[in-house]
């Protein structure tokens, strides 16, 4: 990732994970001494059989792993990962016969350390942090980023287990707020090209257009196929607010309010747009200026 212009890109090169910062370097890898003779136990996971020989070998290198199986599908990794019930899971989102992110909801209880993806698509690193997922690096994988990986599953795994399930229960919450942060400071945009975050106090408006969403950021305008409601789940409310059918503004963009014909008003932004409301979501902006007669 690198940050350019307020927004957060998302490139696709070798490596990635949650430790890339804005200037795209990663945070140190953390020390930790894992209890002597301690390995940990993986299960590899991905269709594509060079793929597994690749990582296979990177883990390897890297020592203080031990493989204990691979998987080409859902079908085959989900027996095996009852089984085995492997400290680390390394997989990939792309699978024949099931959504790699849901079949991670159905291995996480069998896991006890965490679950890494290891993948191509550069567009689902907010869907593995929905699952809670410890990490998500880009192919072809790049040494550093899958050392510094390992390193913090040891720390998870290996620390004191005293009262782990408190801890667990602590890191899952965890999980979830950052997840719902990552989701409401900033919103994924994909292109033809890869994709991109774009911090959402850049964002002006969003609007809809038939299948279409545009999002105003400036004097960019990004266009997506997405369903207007879908993004709205993913933007604070306590800075946006759906004004109409087809519209959702930046609090902090509006400039003024006007009356407009049939009891409706016309939103206007600090960038001149105007955007008008719908009568469905006027108590949208009851809401927002704290009050429940007409604004």
């Amino acid at each position: 990732m690198f940050q350019s212009d307020g927004q957060w890109h998302l490139r696709r090169i070798s490596g990635g994970g949650w430790a890339a910062s804005s200037d795209g370097s990663s945070a140190p890898a953390p020390t930790f001494t894992p209890p002597p003779g301690r390995l940990l136990r993986t299960v590899l996971l991905d269709p594509d059989p060079l793929a597994r020989h690749s990582l296979r070998q990177l883990l390897e290198d890297e020592g203080g792993v031990a493989i204990v199986a691979e998987c080409p599908s859902a079908e085959a990794a989900l027996p095996t990962v009852a089984r085995e019930r492997p400290d680390l899971v390394l997989l990939e989102s792309t699978l024949p016969d099931m959504d790699g992110f849901a079949l991670a909801r159905e291995l996480r209880p069998h896991v006890r350390g965490g679950l890494v993806f290891v993948t191509g698509r550069p567009e689902g690193a907010l869907e593995a942090f929905d699952v809670h997922a410890i990490g998500y690096l880009l192919k072809p994988v790049r040494r550093e980023r899958l050392r510094h990986l390992l390193e913090h599953a040891r720390t998870l795994l290996f620390q004191d287990r005293r009262g782990s399930g408190a801890h667990e229960r602590l890191i899952a919450l965890l999980d979830r707020r950052d997840a719902e942060r990552q989701r409401r400071t900033r919103l994924l945009i994909r292109h033809t090209d890869g994709a991109f975050f774009v911090r959402t106090e850049a964002i002006d408006w969003i609007e809809a257009a038939g299948k279409l969403v545009k999002v105003h950021a400036g004097r960019q305008v990004h266009v997506q196929r997405e369903a207007l409601a879908r993004i709205e789940r993913h933007l604070d409310p306590d800075r946006f607010v759906r004004i109409s059918r087809s519209a959702i503004v930046n609090i902090d963009r509006i400039r003024e309010i006007q009356p407009w014909f049939n009891g409706e008003y016309l939103v206007i932004l600090d960038d001149d747009s105007q955007v008008p409301t719908s009568r469905h979501y006027r108590a949208n902006l009851r809401r927002l200026f704290g009050r429940d007669d007409e604004p």
